[in-house]
């Protein structure tokens, strides 16, 4: 007999069982909520007058000092409610937990509140912190935390390592999206309500009873943390919602029940996740750039631990105009979306695959049209850079071995294609390909391909590349016709080595330019969001436009140009796109052009006769504009 059914009989046999477990899980819901809203204003005076308070600054988005730690009530509300309902009613904690296990995600929780407001009240280096997630998520494992048994029976090792990159992923996702009010907190209590559908429609409802807990505390606590915000989780709390999001799920999982186990944490922490991945790459990035390497060498910490202000949330707060309620919404309803996705693969089953293919284009679309910009812009600089270019002495051993990989890559693909020709078997093709890929080398040497410099290649420069790979792939057909018999589907196969060896060696010689186009179209990206840009006019769409759209960013100052269009003498191009740029209108429609387009300078990139380049300056100056003229025609000295 249970505790219910001992103090209140009554209640108990007019409920039954099934609404004697609803009214457990609503109770125990209710409890955690009731802690939390109790909490958090107690623990939100305790913070200021301790001092323990998020001072606006440059990074912040917050205007006044808020008190920060206040996830300190969501730690409580969970674990008081988990350990009464133990003492209370044992068996539908234990069914889920387990008492080793109760005891050590209590334990563990405890110690990351404590790291976190330290770091709250003084600061921490972010490497203690890591080693403190780590521990954390080490001492998780061994209190019975596991991944491997979820995928696949990995060595012990192994399971260690991916628990642990799983737990310390997760802490520090929901660490790096607690950047707006509301916004962790609100994340986390979609994550939470998910996971209890997940497990309710795999035959689970027992084990949603710490998710209802875990959702009771947040919303508690989003009470005073969505916008405007009284109290900031502080790392005290974001810390613990990663772990508690990433650590919960693992304690029943099996391979049949792997959405549920880890398909789920991983959909309902998409947002924090993404972001994560998207800091990282940008500021690995960043630190590599020149500006990252001249700050190293002035004493200014730049890398990958370091904040800075184009998360996500970030981005999206500078499209809403400073909203933060919209900005939050926009994220909620992104969080829900990913959950009503894993929900309905659960449900559908056998057709999930193709609403996670669904997913991801639309995903993939989303990112690199919207959020992606800067990481591949700043990505491009990287490789475009002077100071990322290789060594000289490299230069000759890295194209070698790269011609060697892509024609090797090409006689597989080649083979691939013709492996149901009885001529050619596997055998035959491992004789032949020696006899393929040394004469193309040999043709390359000797038309002095690797003397060229292909960053500044012309089209009679391929021509010759393309020429040498068919005079290889001819002399290969010699050798093997001199060594056995010829057969007509060994021309099909040569032509076709010949074609796509030079596709691939041409697209790996026109790397720099290709990527430098692709650095331009994403810095328009950059320059629309970038409310200092200036708005530009170009004056000219001839063969000088494409030298100065290639040398744009080179230019100081010209990354904060934001390119509108372009104006021409010829009427015939009026209407039409030139380098991506609509042509604007002709030299007689410059006024106007000028102020309803509301520019702020104009580039003259075309050859002028001296008398009429002096009109066009004279009347630009009297629209008030800023006139740069870009040349790069031979002066005689």
């Amino acid at each position: 007999m249970n505790r219910l059914e001992h103090h209140f009989p009554w209640l108990a046999a007019q409920l039954g069982d099934g609404f004697s477990d609803a009214l457990r899980y609503l109770v125990a819901f209710l409890i955690s909520l009731g802690i939390a809203l109790v909490l958090t204003p107690l623990f939100r005076e305790c913070a200021r007058r301790m001092g323990i308070v998020d001072n606006p600054d440059p990074r912040r988005i917050n205007k006044v000092p808020i008190p920060r730690g206040g996830g300190l009530s969501i730690i409580f509300a969970f674990n008081v409610t988990v350990w009464l309902l133990a003492w209370y009613h044992g068996g539908y904690v234990t069914r889920t937990f387990g008492m080793s296990h109760l005891i050590a995600f209590t334990g563990c929780s405890l110690v990351l509140a404590t790291i976190g407001l330290i770091d709250d009240m003084v600061g921490l280096r972010p490497v203690i912190k890591l080693f403190g997630q780590i521990a954390v998520a080490v001492s998780l494992y061994f209190a019975g935390f596991h991944c491997g048994g979820i995928l696949v029976a990995f060595p012990p090792w192994l399971d260690l390592l991916l628990t642990s990159f799983w737990i310390v992923g997760a802490i520090n996702a929901f660490n790096l999206i607690d950047g707006l009010d509301g916004l962790a907190s609100g994340i986390a209590l979609i994550a939470s309500i998910g996971m209890t559908g997940a497990l309710f429609f795999t035959g689970r409802p027992v084990e949603t009873l710490p998710f209802l807990i875990f959702a009771g505390g947040c919303l508690g606590f989003l009470k005073y943390n969505f916008h405007p915000a009284s109290v900031f989780l502080g790392d005290t709390g974001s810390m613990f919602l990663g772990m508690t999001i990433a650590s919960l799920p693992l304690l029943s999982g099996t391979r049949t029940e792997l959405m549920a186990s880890l398909g789920m944490p991983l959909l309902v922490m998409g947002v924090p996740i993404f972001d994560t991945f998207l800091a990282i790459w940008r500021r690995v990035v960043r630190h590599f750039l020149p500006e990252g390497v001249v700050a190293k060498l002035q004493g200014r910490e730049e890398g990958v631990m370091q904040p800075d202000k184009d998360h996500i949330h970030h981005r999206l707060l500078r499209e809403a105009m400073n909203n933060q309620r919209r900005v939050a919404m926009i994220l909620y309803g992104l969080t829900a979306v990913f959950v009503l996705l894993g929900l309905s693969s659960i449900l559908l089953r056998g057709r999930g695959v193709g609403l996670f293919f669904i997913a991801f284009v639309t995903a993939t679309f989303v990112v690199v049209r919207n959020f992606e910009c800067i990481e591949l812009f700043d990505t491009g600089k990287l490789f475009t850079a002077n100071t990322f270019r290789r060594r000289r002495y490299l230069a000759l051993p890295l194209a070698i071995l790269f011609d060697a990989i892509i024609l090797c890559g090409v006689f597989l693909v080649c083979w691939f294609s013709t492996r149901a020709d009885p001529v050619v078997t596997r055998p035959v093709l491992l004789e032949w390909m020696p006899l393929f890929v040394v004469p193309a080398f040999v043709c390359l040497a000797v038309g002095k391909i690797y003397r060229r410099v292909w960053a500044r290649a012309q089209l009679r420069d391929y021509i010759v590349l393309g020429f040498c790979l068919v005079m290889g792939a001819c002399i290969s057909i010699g050798m093997i016709w001199m060594l056995s018999e010829l057969h007509h589907k060994l021309l099909r196969f040569s032509a076709l080595f010949a074609a796509i060896s030079l596709l691939g060696l041409s697209i790996i010689r026109a790397r720099r330019e290709c990527l430098a186009a692709v650095v331009q179209v994403f810095g328009r990206n950059v320059q629309r969001f970038d409310k200092a840009a200036e708005r530009t006019l170009i004056y000219g769409g001839g063969l000088r436009l494409r030298g100065y759209l290639r040398e744009l960013f080179r230019i100081p100052g010209a990354a904060h140009r934001l390119i509108i269009g372009l104006i021409d003498d010829d009427p015939l191009l009026k209407g039409r796109m030139i380098a991506g740029y609509p042509v604007l209108g002709t030299g007689v429609e410059l006024e106007q052009i000028i102020e309803e387009h509301r520019i702020c300078e104009v580039v003259l990139t075309c050859v002028m006769d001296p008398e009429y380049q002096a009109q066009v300056v004279e009347r630009l100056h009297k629209t008030g504009v800023r006139v740069i003229l870009w040349s790069c025609q031979e002066t005689e000295l």
